[in-house]
């Protein structure tokens, strides 16, 4: 099996357009979302298949080498963590017993001390003990895993200690107040040592080797990913219900065509689509044949990265301009048929640290956007479009297909061109396109990226983050850096969020973000899917899952 050619990022990883993956948030039943964690109270004997559509094709299945959310959500179904953390139905969060028994965080939140399941073995048979914890985390951060936001994740990691065959510690070389958040995420599903040196960090991709409720059966290139009931599966939270999974069967059909996924959801062939297009999800709500999912994430809106060191948008106040000049309550109504919120944030609203103060920072203002250009010494040409010394005021715009960026940027591109920009947009397949965003061949990128804490900024912006992370504005504020780094060294929440706020003030004031509108995983279902968790990073829990 060879995984290849990721079409998007999203849930916990970078978004798409029917979600924004990931990586998150405690929701609703089904039709719209908004408090309980499972999708029907019903029941069901159990058994059976329940097949997915996907829109992409996962990278890897490996959950310490992706950057998709998509494979996570996979990864969640093959992998458990030390610990879950899960909504608690009433709106708020829990955290939960995973193959950790129990845990204790030193004071300063440097060390996290695990005392681990017995009685636990993986998919291969290998018994789970502390020698699986540390290879795990050691394959996490080995170079050659190339891990795309595991590692970053980590924050300031230092090392695992294994105290006895079943307590393990963890430590880091400064506090890190987000670890217990961050190692519940999904990229540090606990894998067999075993499979980790027979396939070594490459191959271990394709051949996944976890705890989980499933374990992995084959792969059909493009075609479909084929999980079974793991039925030795004892060890799962309460939360999500004890025992061996209710489904015989997992498949993740892969249709990237969104009216493919639609269709073969209207005619049985599949039973959850992920990530329709606004228009599916509107047409399937009205036609009120089906369960709709949305699910508000932590991190960050779907929107455009702005390249801050590629002329034009290097000078403020073209990137000011752009940030007045594009109206997104329009492009949520016109374009989006209302199906999800406009972002005027660097942050989604139900993330720590996010401020209204920030989210006010701008406006649409198509004639101030119009000033900051005159004042940038940008006039008005031939046709609308500006100049200055004989060039045009262009923009590149480079996004990653399959990212659900593609029509919504038509109407950001005729905002702008309302002000006097021109533009040229390129849609690359993703490795072309982050190869694109690290080089900063782009203007306007793609983006859209969530998880279990704000930390995850110290992948977006952070100073060390333009060639290893995601920072494609390609943004360096030593000051930004520093603040990132205190947020997560500080225990008290309140305080925590303080600074994070200050961090999004200041983003946003840089206009180094464009934030188009707040993401959701979306998830269409078939009404004889019941008994279907969510997690508080925006994947679905197949443990209880049934199909009437």
């Amino acid at each position: 099996m060879n995984l290849t050619h990721p079409g998007q990022f999203s849930r916990r990883r970078l978004l798409g357009l029917g979600g924004g993956l990931a990586a998150g948030i405690g929701l609703a039943p089904m039709l719209t979302a908004c408090g309980d964690s499972t999708s029907s109270a019903a029941t069901s004997a159990g058994g059976g298949t329940l097949t997915m559509g996907i829109n992409a094709t996962p990278d890897t299945l490996d959950p310490g080498a992706t950057g998709l959310a998509l494979t996570l959500l996979i990864s969640f179904a093959l992998f458990d963590p030390l610990v879950y953390w899960l909504p608690d139905g009433k709106g708020g969060s829990a955290f939960h017993p995973g193959l950790a028994e129990s845990w204790t965080i030193s004071p300063d939140a440097s060390a996290y001390t695990f005392k681990l399941r017995k009685g636990v073995t993986f998919h291969d048979g290998t018994t789970f003990d502390a020698k699986a914890v540390k290879a795990t985390y050691d394959h996490v951060v080995d170079p050659k895993t190339k891990s795309k936001s595991g590692l970053g994740a980590l924050g300031p990691y230092k090392e695992t200690k294994i105290l006895d065959d079943y307590t393990v510690q963890i430590v880091f070389t400064a506090p890190n107040a987000s670890f217990l958040h961050q190692q519940a995420a999904g990229n540090f599903g606990i894998s067999s040592p075993a499979a980790l040196a027979k396939y070594g960090p490459t191959a271990y991709g394709n051949n996944p080797v976890g705890t989980g409720p499933f374990t992995f059966q084959s792969y059909q290139a493009g075609s479909q990913l084929t999980l079974l009931k793991n039925p030795k599966y004892t060890w799962g939270p309460k939360a999500l219900g004890e025992g061996p999974a209710k489904l015989d069967k997992l498949v993740f059909r892969i249709v990237t065509d969104d009216s493919g996924r639609y269709n073969a959801l209207q005619s049985g062939q599949l039973q959850i689509a992920m990530n329709l297009p606004p228009n599916n999800i509107s047409a399937a709500q009205k036609s009120g044949k089906f369960q709709q999912l949305l699910v508000p994430s932590i991190g960050t809106p779907l929107g455009m990265p702005i390249n801050v060191t590629k002329p034009p948008t290097d000078d403020p106040l073209v990137r000011q301009a752009i940030m007045y000049a594009v109206d997104q309550d329009a492009l949520v109504k016109d374009v989006l048929y209302d199906v999800y919120k406009p972002a005027h944030n660097v942050l989604t609203p139900i993330t720590p640290g996010y401020s209204e103060a920030a989210s006010k920072t701008y406006s649409y203002d198509p004639d101030k956007a119009g000033r900051l250009l005159d004042q940038a010494g940008w006039t008005v040409g031939d046709g609308g479009i500006r100049t200055k010394n004989g060039k045009k005021l262009s923009l590149e715009i480079i996004l990653f297909s399959g990212g659900g960026l593609e029509l919504p940027t038509q109407f950001v591109v005729s905002e702008l061109q309302k002000a006097g920009f021109s533009a040229n947009t390129a849609v690359q397949p993703f490795a072309t396109a982050q190869a694109s965003f690290n080089s900063g061949a782009h203007n306007l990128g793609s983006f859209g990226y969530y998880g279990a804490d704000p930390y995850l900024l110290n992948i977006w912006v952070n100073s060390n983050a333009i060639q290893s992370g995601f920072n494609w504005s390609h943004y360096a504020n030593p000051a930004v850096d520093k603040l990132i780094a205190k947020a997560n060294a500080t225990a008290a929440d309140a305080t925590r969020n303080g600074l994070y706020e200050q961090v999004g003030a200041k983003l946003m004031q840089d206009s180094m973000y464009l934030p188009l509108w707040d993401v959701a995983g979306a998830f269409t279902l078939s009404p004889k899917v019941q008994n279907l968790h969510q997690t508080l990073n925006g994947y679905l829990a197949f443990h209880s899952a049934t199909v009437g």
